[in-house]
């Protein structure tokens, strides 16, 4: 029998909201100090964020079962929890990274296709003009917002796949 904590809390949105929002607020804090430090290539970067994403859905997902369900979530609720809240996160960093880029740090944005260019030099000296534009177009404001919401909701299903195993918790049965 599910509990009925759910129902009075009105689902799983809001509790996912909260986690989505505190994901989010961490991994712009990351953004910002990214650019303000100038640490646009480094790898760890993007590892931290990844956990940042990793730990907040398994809090987000061990709070919802402990206060809304009782103690009590299956695989595919806790599954759930999980995108929901790493979609929720993507979209709210996709806004402030689209927000960024576009109005506050264009500057930044010139660094990152000069960065592009530069790894592209790298693996292929040769690389023609035509090739070098067509990296430049591809980063945009517009495409990193999508990205993001496309790339985080997807690493945080995989995420999700692996936690819920873990956090499932079966209510016993009554004799």
């Amino acid at each position: 029998m599910e509990n009925t904590n759910q129902a009075k809390s009105g689902g799983m949105f809001g509790p996912a909201l909260n986690y989505g929002i505190l994901i989010s607020v961490v991994l712009i804090l990351i953004s910002l100090v990214v650019y303000m430090a100038n640490l646009f290539e480094e790898n760890w970067v993007s590892l931290f964020g990844y956990a940042v994403l990793l730990a907040g859905i398994i809090a987000g997902t061990i709070k919802y079962r402990n206060d809304y369900l009782g103690g009590f979530i299956s695989y595919g609720k806790a599954l759930s929890f999980g995108v929901l809240t790493a979609f929720l996160a993507s979209v709210i960093t996709g806004v402030f990274t689209y927000v960024f880029y576009q109005f506050i740090a264009p500057d930044a944005l010139e660094r990152l296709k000069e960065i592009a260019e530069m790894n592209i030099l790298e693996v292929d000296p040769n690389a023609s003009d035509q090739q070098l534009d067509l990296a430049r177009r591809f980063i945009n404001p517009i495409l990193m917002l999508m990205t993001s919401i496309l790339s985080y909701t997807f690493i945080g299903f995989i995420f999700s796949l692996v936690a819920a195993a873990f956090l499932k918790k079966k209510e016993p049965m009554e004799l």
